[in-house]
């Protein structure tokens, strides 16, 4: 479900985020960040800390700007835009993951819009951009991932952990790559689907048996309330 510009609240004041590896400012309507159980709904305890004086909303700690205007971008108009010419792979990856962690550290939108469709729209780019590297340009190589920020988690990480281990990796890499450079939570994912496809032989990666296979479902559904 896309967001319409006709109904979101404009007439309410403007907030102004700041967030890391920036000194620029994000602004957005309160009404939006006050949205369902978002970071505004309750200022006592929301991630970051807000000033009422100059109207900001200090969240560094947990978000970085370039994935945070992302997010501001969808809160608006439901839709991910991502540049497309000119831009590294690893930014555009490092952009995705950030952005994930910022609606996870900051509860943006948790209860609306289908329940976390953010995370999961969010997914289904990364996802995207690993598998069908032909619609975006450059492929995502070895190398490229190893630049990634560390923090990996939650889905990103599950995902990242299955397509080294199954995906068309570009290039070949050698094991000492994944050794030295790769952080523990990913070496210990690695290692356990290399026990997993030792015993369950080599078959169809996650990604293709399901679209879901890497989204948040809440509430008991077995199945991502977006796509429903």
């Amino acid at each position: 479900m896309k967001r319409k510009l006709d109904t979101i609240d404009f007439t309410g004041d403007i907030i102004h985020v700041k967030c890391g590896g920036s000194n620029k400012l994000t602004h957005v309507h309160r009404s939006l960040l006050q949205r369902s159980s978002g970071p505004l709904e309750d200022l006592d305890s929301c991630a970051g800390t807000f000033d009422p004086l100059t109207n900001t909303f200090d969240v560094s700690d947990f978000a970085q700007h370039d994935g945070f205007q992302l997010i501001v971008h969808w809160l608006y108009t439901g839709e991910i835009v991502l540049a497309e010419e000119g831009s590294k792979p690893v930014s555009t990856v490092a952009m995705l993951l950030y952005a994930y962690h910022a609606a996870y550290e900051l509860a943006i939108d948790w209860n609306d819009q289908h329940q976390c469709s953010l995370s999961n729209c969010i997914m289904d780019h990364l996802v995207d951009r690993f598998v069908h590297p032909e619609k975006h340009g450059a492929a995502i190589t070895v190398e490229t991932l190893l630049e990634v920020p560390e923090g990996l988690n939650g889905p990103p990480l599950r995902f990242i952990g299955d397509w080294l281990v199954r995906g068309n990796l570009t290039p070949n890499p050698r094991p000492w790559q994944f050794v030295y450079f790769l952080e523990d939570g990913l070496k210990n994912r690695l290692l356990q689907l290399f026990f997993e496809q030792m015993l369950a032989g080599n078959g169809t990666p996650p990604w293709e048996k399901d679209p879901c296979a890497y989204h948040l479902h809440f509430h008991g559904s077995t199945r991502c309330q977006a796509r429903t």
